[in-house]
């Protein structure tokens, strides 16, 4: 099965939906981003669903501080690190916290990121690959080159890769049958005016369940 995270939630009639269709993973942003959510919100949030999916704090170059802070409310399944943070300092998080920590990884069709990967590995547990952006970190809906995600995969070697950027129901057929990714994670490609669309939402997992099913698979 294809794994799925939807980022960026805030509401709890979504948070809802997203345990309804067994979504893998729900994302709450403790950055700066019109999807920002404090800390006591997200807390109120996971409260108030009964079987909430996994929850994925997403922070950008975070302090010790901020990440004690907002586990102090909100029951963090991962820790999701999407900003320029170190080796050493993922590997610091892991241990503090006792939580897998991902690692954003900014990908632009310039740059090889054989040596990057090398060194992230042992000390993290997933890679999330998401377009290059110079003015923001991850959130832009637009899609990155998909033909070199078997290198990247290659490059990762065991460690867990997520594609995100750009992913929409239009396109994640493609992304499915030609790249079988072990995990997915959207945001935008799920909204409407900047809002998460319950109707987006529900036609995008169908279509992820469908391939899941699908006996060429």
């Amino acid at each position: 099965m294809t794994k799925v995270k939807i980022c960026g939630v805030k509401r709890q009639e979504t948070l809802e939906l997203l345990a309804e269709l067994k979504v893998d993973y729900v994302g709450f942003l403790f950055a700066e981003s019109r999807r920002r959510i404090s800390a006591e919100e997200a807390g109120k949030l996971l409260r108030s669903a009964q079987y909430p999916p996994a929850a994925v704090g997403v922070f950008v170059n975070p302090t010790f501080s901020e990440l004690e802070e907002v586990l102090s409310y909100a029951p963090l399944s991962v820790i999701q690190l999407h900003g320029t943070e170190s080796v050493a300092f993922c590997r610091e998080v892991a241990d503090r916290f006792r939580l897998p920590v991902w690692k954003a990884i900014a990908v632009s069709a310039e740059e090889r990121l054989t040596e990057v990967l090398k060194s992230y590995q042992g000390a993290v547990d997933a890679f999330l690959f998401d377009t290059h952006d110079p003015k923001q970190a991850g959130g832009t809906g637009k899609r990155f080159s998909w033909e070199v995600i078997p290198r990247l995969r290659e490059q990762a070697k065991e460690t867990i890769c997520i594609i995100a950027g750009g992913i929409n129901e239009s396109n994640v057929g493609e992304l499915l049958v030609d790249y079988q990714p072990q995990m997915i994670d959207i945001s935008s490609g799920v909204e409407t005016d900047g809002e998460k669309d319950r109707e987006k939402i529900r036609r995008f997992m169908q279509r992820v369940r469908a391939y899941d099913h699908t006996d060429d698979r």
